[in-house]
């Protein structure tokens, strides 16, 4: 006999998954649960440390102020607020944009006892952060132009790369719609571009190619969405371990790229070691239906060489595999399989 769920089952299965933020308030604004995805924007370990804690313990004075407002008007008057777009401005400065719905939330008797609601990053918003990045490094292009005294011929030359930056930034198909990251096509461009900036300027950079371990088995085993739920922790996980100068593509499936800025070989150790920490502590969390794990490969370029975005990833893929075999290996090793 197929078990039954409750509703209880439901809701925990619902907020441990859903990628967007959801969270439930008493009718004095505090949080009484919110989903995993919530949780980890706000910096928690787990959904459970925000119990009771309000917009004020996140957020600066201005957005939290203007949440309570919007709340405690919602539990005067039932009315739902559908669909606004929200300002949430952070401690540190930093200013998001999402889509918000608040409804009220009732008892089985109708009264009201506090909100709900369910917040959602807008698709705008990531566009605009790689648009930044863009223009960051057109900046950067300027400002090396007018510092130095060059010849026409390298004058027209940098004219010609500000201008195939501009382009990219016209082109705003470039981002992966699961993850957030660039899409093949904008890494690409955008590793090209930088690498060409790094070369020129003398700077040290290295390229990583990550794969994660084990897909189709999450897929067989718990679904496509839990599969795609893998595969935005990979992207999360990485995002925690690089700068926001390095950048960071999913190239397709599986499959993951990293553009290092500033860091030559004898760095690889301490971004390992840092990709490691991030790793381990998404799989401490609790109620893991899988362990996640990658395969990385990290190849470190001198900018008298000259390969290309494409070369450079392949023996990055090569040093991945030669990592992901010896996983294989050792598993083999370990219950007593001649390897």
């Amino acid at each position: 006999m197929p078990t039954r769920l409750t509703e209880d089952d439901l809701l925990k299965a619902f907020l441990e998954h859903v990628p967007d933020g959801v969270y439930f308030k008493d009718r004095e604004s505090r949080f009484v649960r919110i989903s995993r995805s919530l949780a980890q924007k706000f910096g928690f370990n787990n959904p459970g440390e925000a119990f009771h804690k309000t917009d004020f313990d996140i957020f600066s004075d201005e957005h939290a102020r203007q949440a309570f407002e919007d709340e405690q008007a919602i539990v005067r008057s039932g009315e739902p607020m559908v669909e606004k777009e929200e300002k949430e401005t952070w401690p540190d400065g930093r200013e998001t944009w999402v889509l918000t719905t608040k409804l009220p939330l009732r008892d089985n008797h109708g009264n009201i006892i506090g909100t709900m609601g369910i917040s959602r990053t807008r698709l705008e918003e990531l566009v605009a952060l790689r648009t930044a990045e863009l223009q960051h490094a057109n900046q950067q292009l300027e400002q090396d132009i007018a510092a130095r005294k060059i010849t026409e011929q390298e004058l027209a030359l940098k004219a010609q790369e500000l201008a195939a930056s501009n382009a990219v930034l016209q082109n705003l198909s470039q981002i992966d719609d699961l993850t957030g990251l660039y899409n093949r096509k904008g890494f690409l461009a955008l590793a090209d571009h930088r690498l060409k900036l790094a070369r020129r300027n003398q700077e040290s950079f290295s390229v990583a190619f990550v794969d994660l371990d084990g897909l189709k088995s999450i897929n067989d085993t718990h679904g496509h969405d839990t599969g795609n739920c893998a595969l935005v922790e990979v992207a999360n996980v990485l995002k925690e371990s690089f700068r926001q100068s390095d950048i960071l593509g999913r190239l397709g499936g599986d499959e993951f790229a990293i553009l290092i800025v500033d860091a030559d070989e004898l760095e690889t150790a301490g971004i390992r070691s840092r990709i490691q920490q991030h790793l381990d502590a998404c799989n401490s969390l609790p109620n893991r239906l899988y362990r996640l794990s990658f395969s990385i490969g990290i190849i470190s370029n001198s900018p008298a060489e000259s390969l290309s975005i494409e070369a450079l990833l392949a023996k990055a893929d090569e040093l991945m595999y030669q990592q992901k075999r010896a996983k294989i290996l050792s598993r083999k090793d370990a219950n007593g399989t001649p390897s």
